[in-house]
């Protein structure tokens, strides 16, 4: 019975501990303003999209766009990554538009 409890316990505290997706980023100011930008185009307040129960998981990553004169634009890459499909979506660091999204699925 003890180590069954235990089990629980063990279960409880490590699903309330993973549930924000975002806290890994808490020290990326950049990352941060980049996930907020995308938590606004998918109206959602940011607390609540970094513990969305369908978001497995919430990737940010340094990524650039080329214009056609070969101008480099910093942007974040956001992944949102569900069950079945991810989204991906390019913010521009300057004014944190959304420059694209698209959804895809491994299926």
């Amino acid at each position: 019975m003890k180590t069954v409890f235990v089990l629980i316990a063990s279960l409880i505290s490590f699903s309330a501990g993973a549930s924000d997706k975002c806290l890994k980023y808490q020290d990326s100011p950049r990352y941060i303003k980049a996930i907020q930008s995308v938590a606004a185009y998918t109206n959602y307040q940011m607390k609540e999209l970094c513990n969305l129960p369908t978001v497995w998981d919430i990737e940010a990553q340094p990524d650039r766009v080329f214009t056609r004169d070969g101008e480099k634009i910093p942007h974040v890459r956001v992944q949102l990554h569900r069950e079945f499909d991810s989204c991906l979506y390019m913010v521009r660091d300057s004014d944190q538009e959304i420059t694209s999204a698209r959804c895809y699925s491994g299926t």
